[in-house]
């Protein structure tokens, strides 16, 4: 199991990296598109949409929003349009950490829980592939970086959990995640920040909002993760798909930085962050 799964991180990381460093940001949109369309297939399977019809629409649908977006942002630039999107976002996710807390077992047998977690499709995949797509517009390097960062907080949870792990997270909704896990991935994630700022050049007070900003965005990420759980419970299933061998479906893979990544570029927008170095 474990050979199948770095084989299978491998085959992923490899050509991801030469299409983030190499390929043209019209590249990366399509590839963001596709793999938003997956998800949203993986979705519509979890919230209830049984029937193919149904699934195949809320499948298209979501990524022709994001490629809607993506349209106008090559015919006119960067707007505000995008901006209250993203920061829309990560309102969402704000209210998603609020609505983990109050979460209980049952909600999607709720007309209006089913409702809710099918319209959660929505504000989790579009601003996603919306703010990924512009993080590579302006600098790979920050894309880069948010995947090291997404990946070094599940790490740094995975092994401060495995080893210190006392006290469960949410136990109603991921019982195998530890207060001691996310405090592990807040101290990667702080390590990681530190190496970065110094990186890109950044002068100490844009390095100290860059940091800050990195461990907000590490919180989120356990936002995005719980959520999927949350679906998953909700659907009685494992794993969102079977696409990839020994990690699940794409949502499973991706569901931190579909959190992250909007909160990640509304805070760079915030802050005015711009990097010096590399």
């Amino acid at each position: 199991m474990l050979r199948q799964r770095v084989l299978t991180a491998i085959a992923i990381v490899v050509p991801v990296f030469l299409l983030i460093v190499f390929g043209s940001s019209r590249a990366f949109a399509l590839f963001a598109l596709l793999v938003i369309a997956i998800g949203a297939w993986e979705w519509g399977r979890l919230v209830g949409f049984v029937s193919g019809v149904s699934r195949i629409l809320y499948t298209l649908a979501i990524p022709a929003l994001a490629g809607l977006l993506l349209l106008f942002w090559v015919q006119g630039g960067w707007s505000t349009l995008h901006a209250w999107v993203l920061a829309l976002a990560s309102l969402w996710w704000l209210g998603v950490l609020v609505g983990l807390l109050g979460y209980h077992p049952g909600l999607g047998d709720h007309g209006w829980g089913r409702f809710l977690l099918r319209v959660a499709g929505f504000f989790t995949l579009v601003p996603a592939a919306v703010a990924l797509v512009w993080l590579h517009v302006a600098n790979p390097h920050w894309l880069l970086y948010l995947l090291v960062l997404v990946a070094a907080a599940d790490t740094g949870a995975y092994f401060a959990g495995r080893r210190f792990g006392r006290t469960r997270l949410a136990p109603e909704i991921s019982p195998g995640k530890t207060r001691e896990g996310v405090f592990g991935a807040l101290m990667a994630v702080i390590l990681v920040a530190t190496v970065a700022a110094w990186l890109f050049g950044l002068v100490p007070m844009d390095a100290l909002l860059f940091v800050l900003l990195s461990v907000v965005v590490a919180l989120v990420s356990v936002a995005g993760d719980l959520q999927e759980s949350v679906l998953k419970r909700e659907a009685g299933a494992k794993d969102s798909g079977t696409l990839l061998p020994g990690h699940g479906g794409v949502l499973d893979r991706v569901d931190s930085l579909t959190a992250a990544a909007p909160v990640f570029v509304t805070g760079l927008l915030w802050a005015s962050l711009q990097p010096g170095g590399l």
